[in-house]
């Protein structure tokens, strides 16, 4: 076996056996790579603390077959905060089951690591946490290839500062194309323009960005729907969201 260091954020974790506990990582290197981290759930174990959910460390793994091994871990940032609050629970677990589900095993991307990691810190340090995951939907699914076009109509390619949102084209319709996707979602220009600023801006400033509550609406509204359409399945994450949203 292969012995490596990394960086990760711990995206999943589940239970093995009675002490053992598999993790999902996101590595700064290597993408998102699974691993076991032997008696990590007993209380006096090295790797406890390390291996909780949303945490930030530094690994040292030995590649497996079809998992690798965590051997020993030390903690860059614990975001304890994430798992102590549960709306700032709520919104990682979203983040976090987000990346899981739309990359696969061993696809490396530094920028994807760097956006996990700024929205995580961002939720933790008490940054809106709708706004933080409007961002990093939007920028995950540029990351991704999915860059939503803003600018002009996708289908006549006319410009355009508002219209409707179609998830199924890639971006928004002009009024003469709208009957092209009947589902398509009223985007009004100040949500385009929250839209657009959420596409170049670093997650440091999210925290002065105040768009309207009918803003909010529509881009909560309209980023589930372009999320859903390249979802290869629902997130468990998203009524665990709802629930708590319900109590606010």
């Amino acid at each position: 076996m292969a012995l490596y260091k990394t960086e990760a954020i711990v995206l999943r974790t589940r239970n093995l056996g009675e002490a053992d506990r598999i993790v999902t990582l996101y590595t700064r290197d290597r993408g998102k790579v699974e691993g076991v981290a032997r008696g990590s759930r007993r209380a006096k174990s090295r790797l406890t603390g390390a291996t909780q959910l949303f945490t930030y460390g530094r690994y040292l793994m030995f590649s497996g077959r079809s998992l690798d091994t965590v051997s020993q871990a030390e903690i860059v940032e614990s975001f304890a905060g994430l798992r102590e609050d549960l709306t700032k629970m709520a919104y990682a677990s979203y983040i976090a089951e987000l990346l899981d589900v739309t990359v696969e095993l061993g696809e490396p991307s530094e920028d994807l690591f760097e956006l996990v990691h700024g929205a995580l810190a961002a939720v933790d340090r008490g940054l809106p946490p709708d706004l933080v995951a409007r961002w990093f939907e939007l920028r995950l699914m540029d990351l991704l290839g999915y860059r939503p076009q803003l600018e002009a109509c996708v289908s006549c390619r006319t410009g355009v500062e508002e219209g409707h949102f179609s998830a199924g084209e890639g971006g928004l319709l002009c009024p003469g194309c709208r009957v092209k996707d009947p589902t398509a979602l009223p985007v009004g220009r100040s949500a385009v323009q929250w839209m657009k600023r959420l596409l170049v801006t670093d997650a440091s400033r999210l925290g002065v960005m105040r768009p309207s509550e009918r803003d909010s609406r529509v881009l909560e509204t309209v980023g589930r729907a372009y999320i859903d359409f390249r979802l290869p399945r629902p997130l468990k994450s998203v009524g665990f969201l709802a629930s708590i949203n319900e109590l606010a």
